[in-house]
């Protein structure tokens, strides 16, 4: 897309999607992310972007990010509770080890109700994705997630949400790989197959 056109605030306003990003989520901030959800969990059904809109009214994104331990325990059990189906991005080799010592066992066990995305290893930006670095920033969080949940990651982030761009060989290397829409700071777009 290039140009915003009328046509685009009109499908938005026919079917608008409220997202919910989430990193680390604080013990004190717990009852408003509590309440948060289940405002937003009566909106809408939740957004697939492999579903087409079926109704007017809002869609709902749940996401979280960065494989934050407390967050993602938290989360996925508010969500399910719910009956939300959230979004998780984790980090395999995380900035920070105390905070997301989320297991191989319990990523499956998020994976049994909610849907893992790419997220790389090291919280890379795409920028960052070089031909030494592919393999450990795409290539194995990628294969860690089929190995974890039994299915290819479609969807995925960059750190800083950039959008999909075919110089970039981080984009190019996880569209290979199966990644067919990108989440990023101001959209969830479909990843244009390759020419």
């Amino acid at each position: 897309m290039t140009r915003w056109t009328s046509g685009h605030s009109a499908a938005l306003t026919r079917s608008p999607i409220v997202a919910l990003n989430f990193h680390e989520i604080g013990a004190e901030h717990r009852a408003s992310v509590r309440e948060t959800l289940r405002h937003v969990a009566g909106l809408g059904p939740r957004y697939d972007p492999d579903e087409p809109a079926t109704a007017d009214g809002p869609r709902v994104f749940v996401a979280f990010y960065d494989g934050m331990r407390d967050a993602a325990l938290f989360g996925a059990e508010e969500c399910a509770a719910l009956g939300l189906k959230a979004y998780f991005f984790p980090l395999f080799e995380h900035y920070d080890p105390h905070l997301a010592n989320v297991t191989d066992d319990e990523w499956r066990q998020i994976a049994a109700v909610h849907e893992i995305g790419f997220h790389t290893a090291g919280h890379a930006t795409v920028a960052e994705v070089t031909h030494l670095t592919v393999q450990r920033e795409v290539l194995a969080p990628i294969a860690r997630i089929e190995a974890i949940t039994g299915y290819r990651p479609r969807i995925g982030a960059w750190k800083g949400g950039s959008r999909f761009d075919p110089d970039q060989l981080g984009d190019r290397t996880a569209r290979a790989e199966g990644i067919r829409h990108l989440v990023s700071n101001w959209s969830i777009e479909r990843v244009p197959p390759s020419r």
